[in-house]
């Protein structure tokens, strides 16, 4: 039967707000009414979670919820009794409608593993594997902290790769207006003055200045075009099939290949360090592993890694064997520890060490971006200077020989 949620109002004048399970709204309203409810709205929870919340859950928000699941759970409350106080408590739409759900079905005896394994654009597969595992394992508490710690650790990576972007976006942004404004109402301004002069002017001049104003009088198809490549360049990196050729073309440059190479060895080690901490058999976690990775060769190495340990090889020897997969030093340390039986310990600290070394590539790749992109703003600049200058200097000269 579908999900509904409804406001009402009680004897007391409160309004209280929940999700029940009904044929109809008109059987909700009936048993509303019969607990002596004042009924205010009704409305049929699934699809307004499909109308409204098409967006997932942020990577921040889930991580606030999961250290506060956890604090409460160590603190002894009751899982649903937690959850509530969460949903009151967010601010997240969409992580609200998700506690309800939540909420209405463990109420129901259904574990909250399989009720957010309904949301999968919001909980991936490690989160699922994990909170599985500590219901299985009875340390929920534990794994909430751990996914917590991870996925504050996710968010703050892939922040200081978005920031060192924002310099050369707002660049390029810069750079593409500055001819936008120049092509569309510099150039033909001068069109307009210049060509009605009589004076010889050299083929160069005359075309810029032709070209001026054919943009000028066909303004609107000029930028419709103009826009509509944006457009296109956008859609390629939106569509699977062409960002994943673009990204194979990306992977190749040397600084872009190395920061991907640490990326994805932070990501491997710390999900794999996570995913043991929470009980989760290596195989199982080996097989989670290999979805975080973003480069398509290594994960199609990774999906291997678990088969090889089922056959009784351990995971350094298995990466030894892989050509090009992960840096030497991964391997040696993870053979350490699997000597120590210390595994999820020295995988967090290489996870550590390698979201360092990405954040000084970046470092270093921006501080090598901004000279070459003030270099280039410099040579556009100065070009669309010659190109404006010239044809005043062409016909100034024309002017005197004239005279």
């Amino acid at each position: 039967m579908p999900l509904y949620t409804y406001k009402a109002k009680n004897e007391e004048g409160k309004i209280v707000e929940d999700v029940v399970q009904a044929s109809n709204k008109k059987e909700v309203v009936v048993a509303l009414k019969i607990e002596n409810l004042q009924v205010l709205t009704v409305k049929n929870f699934e699809s307004k979670v499909r109308s409204f919340f098409r967006g997932g859950v942020s990577t921040s928000e889930k991580a606030a919820f999961c250290r506060f699941l956890a604090t409460m759970l160590r603190a002894g409350l009751p899982l649903p009794e937690a959850l509530d106080i969460i949903k009151q408590e967010t601010k997240s739409a969409k992580l609200k409608h998700i506690l309800f759900d939540a909420i209405f079905h463990i109420e129901k005896g259904q574990t909250l593993s399989s009720v957010l394994a309904k949301y999968k654009i919001d909980f991936d597969a490690v989160f699922l594997t994990m909170i599985k595992a500590g219901e299985e394992s009875g340390t929920l508490d534990k794994s909430f902290d751990y996914l917590s710690k991870q996925l504050l650790a996710s968010h703050e990576l892939s922040q200081k790769v978005k920031s060192s972007l924002i310099y050369p976006a707002v660049i390029v942004v810069a750079m593409i207006g500055n001819a936008f404004i120049m092509l569309g109402f510099v150039l033909p301004k001068m069109s307009d003055v210049f060509l009605d002069l009589n004076v010889k002017m050299p083929a160069v001049t005359k075309f810029m200045l032709n070209a001026g104003k054919s943009v000028g009088e066909n303004l609107a198809l000029t930028f419709g075009i103009f826009f509509s490549i944006i457009f296109f360049v956008i859609l390629l990196f939106l569509l699977r099939p062409t960002r994943k050729i673009i990204l194979s073309y990306l992977l190749k440059l040397p600084v872009v290949n190395k920061v991907m190479d640490q990326l994805d060895t932070a990501r491997f080690a710390r999900t794999l360090s996570t995913l043991l901490k929470s009980g989760v058999p290596i195989m199982a976690a080996l097989d989670v592993c290999s979805d975080v990775l973003k480069q398509p060769g290594l994960r199609s190495q990774a999906k291997e890694f678990s088969s090889g340990v089922a056959k009784g090889k351990s995971l350094s020897d298995i990466l030894v064997q892989q050509k090009h997969s992960f840096p030497v030093t991964l391997i040696q340390t993870i053979r350490t520890g699997e000597k120590t039986g210390s595994l999820e310990l020295v995988l967090e600290e290489l996870a550590i060490f390698y979201e360092l070394e990405v954040d000084y590539a970046l470092k270093k790749a921006t501080a090598l971006i901004e000279p070459l992109l003030m270099l280039t703003i410099g040579i556009a600049v100065g070009g669309m200077v010659i190109l404006l200058i010239s044809p005043i200097y062409s016909i100034v000269g024309g002017l005197e020989s004239g005279i």
